[in-house]
């Protein structure tokens, strides 16, 4: 129980530090502009999630109950892929920056991006290391120190007037790059890029299907917000960047449930039955089902003046579209706790067919309502997608638990008889 209270405080102050600095930047730029950041945003989700799902999410599904010895080494190949793709990857933004066809405020914002996005990978990745290795209390720390960082940076900034984008992209992912040495010490392994080839072909067996279903998970919603960009123009993919902004508490609540029990059911896969992992898959789900749409609702309450004092400009948007986005997280926290289990359960090669379908459907669904209605149309279609695909999660996972559980059980014929006494 204490480690799940410091998983989910871990990710108020995550999370709550962030909202808090993406109102800041709202209130400081315009509804274009904010438009542009939530773009850079995506684009550093769709990063975030793909170097989980090849270096650090393996940590927490095989390694949770590994010596110290054997946790260290596999923590310095991990992290140390980590660095090198995050570099590797930070020259590619800089590069498309550069080669814009014309100075814009995208433009700079990408360079600022490629310039900060080691150090806000490097701060993610010792997060889940710390995660996987059941110490929520020094992710805590962690957390806590980057919330710190980047929120006096960004006030700074915003006393002295500041409007560019760019100039906040550097402050949220400088602070992360300062943050990440609390993780270093705290784990006291240093990274280790030459190891990265050899965390890749350990673990093939599962990133193999990790990697291509997290960049499905995590890209699939940030395509759909640069379609409606793309279809509607920026002010309307702020007006979703802002209303998932006001949904965070379910974003907590889920991915904090999610960092606990997927390390913790691992550990005692061995020893649970299938009603346990059942039971506990409606309650993460119920739980963090519940907490977004009473959230959610108190903002469809509230008067605009409120909404106008939050988020400026971009809240009559953010209005607009806060119903289906309520709707639809209701759907994707559904899918919570029956994700816990089948990844608790080495059930990757499940998990990816389901959120191919998911994939696809997020992406057609919004693509087809941002070229009709907007962005409420993409808000919707996505609600839809989140639907759908529920059932078939608590389905796959109640099978998947049962053929795993009939696979190490003994046949009938293995047992044999009982030994006789001996004279």
């Amino acid at each position: 129980m204490t480690r799940s209270l410091w998983n989910i405080g871990d990710q108020l102050i995550s999370s709550g530090n962030n909202f808090l600095v993406q109102i800041v930047i709202a209130k400081s730029v315009s509804d274009d502009d904010f438009g542009t950041f939530a773009i850079v945003f995506s684009i550093f989700s769709v990063a975030i999630g793909f170097f989980r799902a090849l270096s650090t999410t393996p940590l927490g599904m095989r390694f949770a109950d590994a010596d110290d010895r054997e946790f260290g080494r596999v923590t310095s190949a991990s992290v140390g892929l980590t660095f090198t793709g995050s570099v590797l990857l930070g020259l590619v933004l800089v590069a498309a920056g550069l080669l814009y066809p014309f100075p814009t405020v995208l433009g700079h914002s990408l360079i600022a991006l490629g310039v900060i996005l080691p150090g806000l990978l490097l701060q993610d990745a010792w997060r889940q290391v710390l995660f996987a290795r059941l110490r929520p209390a020094a992710a805590c720390l962690l957390d806590g120190t980057w919330g710190v960082l980047q929120l006096v940076a960004v006030l700074l900034l915003f006393a002295q007037g500041v409007s560019s984008v760019s100039a906040y992209v550097v402050a949220w992912g400088g602070a992360a790059l300062a943050a990440s040495f609390v993780g270093f010490a705290s784990m006291r392994t240093r990274p280790r890029p030459a190891a990265a080839l050899t965390w890749l072909r350990e673990q093939s067996s599962l990133t193999r299907y990790l990697v291509p279903e997290y960049v499905l998970l995590q890209s699939g919603a940030q395509i759909a917000i640069l379609v409606v960009a793309a279809v509607a123009g920026t002010a309307a993919a702020g007006s979703l960047r802002g209303a998932n902004m006001l949904t965070v508490p379910a974003t907590i609540l889920s991915t904090g449930l999610m960092s606990f029990a997927v390390p913790e059911l691992a550990r005692r896969r061995a020893r649970t039955s299938l009603r346990q992992w059942t039971v506990a898959a409606w309650v993460i789900s119920g739980l963090v089902a519940t907490t977004g749409v009473v959230w959610g609702s108190l903002f469809l309450m509230l008067p605009d003046s409120v909404g106008l004092y939050v988020l400026g400009d971009s809240w009559a948007g953010t209005r607009e579209v806060l119903v289906p986005i309520i709707v639809g997280q209701a759907g994707s926290a559904l899918s919570v706790g029956p994700a816990a289990v089948l990844y608790a359960s080495e059930g990757a090669k499940v998990t990816i067919r389901l959120h191919t379908v998911y994939a696809i459907l997020l992406i057609g669904l919004s693509t087809l309502g941002a070229v009709l209605w907007g962005a409420v149309g993409t808000a919707w279609g996505m609600a839809g997608a989140f639907w759908f695909t529920v059932p078939w999660w608590f389905l796959a996972a109640r099978r998947h638990v049962r053929r795993s559980a009939e696979a190490v059980a003994p046949r009938p014929d293995e047992v044999g008889e009982p030994a006789a006494p001996h004279a």
